[in-house]
């Protein structure tokens, strides 16, 4: 076995099992490993899980970009899949043009090793922080390989994927996962990420201060704006000078690598209506508008019911520019 595959098995303290084949370019590797389920936002919040499993692909450039790479250390994207799972029309798209300028690229699975087999229609088959959990788990795992520089680490993310790559940037969940230890991913790119939820900290920093770009479609039910705007204006007030962006294509739909003509898709689990929830040092609601409450699980499920349903389609223009700014995004913080 070569070292890099000894390496993996040796040192991944999430219980990686011992991969078939050898780690080496242009040969992926799947890797199972040990990740906690869990039920909903508040049993993380509480710490309370079920155990489980993930898979992740590993793949590696055959030739490192020399603008990129530092001596044999390799910069790498993680990518977490949608509510649909792994798809390679979707997240797979990705995943050469990373490998060409010279990523490594570590492709998530969260549903085969759980046995899940449909969840975007399905309430509960999965909560959100399953897949955040198991993108952490992921960096520890591979922060650990000789051939990739554990500084150097992104996350990004379609639909469910992109809420992987925004709350791993919290530090409070970074914690809850990884506890005291100081790795952290280097860059966050969600892709049309469902506004949603908080981890705002009252008694440290809120974020891990690593750079975030946001990547919206201006008719995507999932990403109301005046949402996502309060998201935003509560990260700036909670921790000014943050390196965050956003873009929004404004005729662009939810999942726009489909190649489908757009339609509406009532049957699948949407939250637009329900107000942020700050799952952080406070549990808290809070409406676009600014205003506060105490958590309310009623009202919660309530607006679950009433927002349920959203648009998936093909939207040329925005995928062929999101494909563009990701590369540009990673070189900049990555690449150095």
């Amino acid at each position: 076995m070569r070292l890099a595959s000894l390496i993996i098995c040796l040192l991944a303290l999430a219980g990686a099992t011992c991969p078939a084949r050898l780690l080496a370019a242009g040969n992926p590797e799947r890797i199972t490993y040990d990740a906690p389920s869990y039920a909903h936002y508040g049993a993380f919040r509480s710490g309370t899980s079920q155990p489980g499993k993930a898979v992740a692909t590993l793949w590696l450039p055959d030739k490192p970009a020399p603008d990129i790479s530092t001596g044999d250390k390799l910069p790498a994207v993680v990518i977490g899949h949608s509510i649909g799972g792994w798809k390679d029309s979707s997240e797979g798209r990705y995943v050469q043009p990373l490998l060409a300028a010279g990523f490594a690229v570590i492709g998530l699975d969260h549903f085969s090793g759980r046995g899940i087999t449909r969840a975007a229609d399905v309430p509960g088959a999965i909560s959100p922080m399953t897949p955040v959990s198991d993108a952490l788990l992921a960096l520890k795992l591979v922060a650990s390989h000789p051939r990739i520089d554990p500084r150097r680490i992104g996350v990004m993310g379609l639909s469910m994927g992109g809420v992987t790559a925004e709350l791993t940037a919290y530090e409070l969940v970074r914690r809850r996962v990884l506890g005291d230890s100081d790795l952290k991913f280097a860059a966050h790119l969600p892709f049309y990420a469902p506004c949603g939820n908080v981890f705002i900290n009252n008694n440290g920093p809120t974020l891990t201060g690593a750079p975030m770009l946001k990547l919206y479609a201006g008719r995507d039910e999932t990403t109301p704006r005046d949402k996502c705007d309060r998201i935003e204006a509560l990260l700036a007030a909670s921790q000014p000078g943050l390196d965050r962006r956003a873009i929004w294509y404004p005729d662009a739909y939810h999942a726009w690598e489909v190649p489908t003509a757009p339609r509406f898709y009532p049957q699948h689990v949407n939250a637009r209506k329900c107000p942020i929830t700050d799952f952080g040092s406070s549990l808290r609601l809070i409406d676009a508008n600014g205003g506060e409450r105490p958590y309310d699980l009623a009202e919660i499920q309530a607006c679950i019911r009433d927002s349920t349903g959203y648009s998936m389609g093909a939207s040329p223009a925005a995928a062929a520019d999101a494909m563009k700014q990701m590369l540009a995004f990673f070189a900049r913080t990555l690449g150095k």
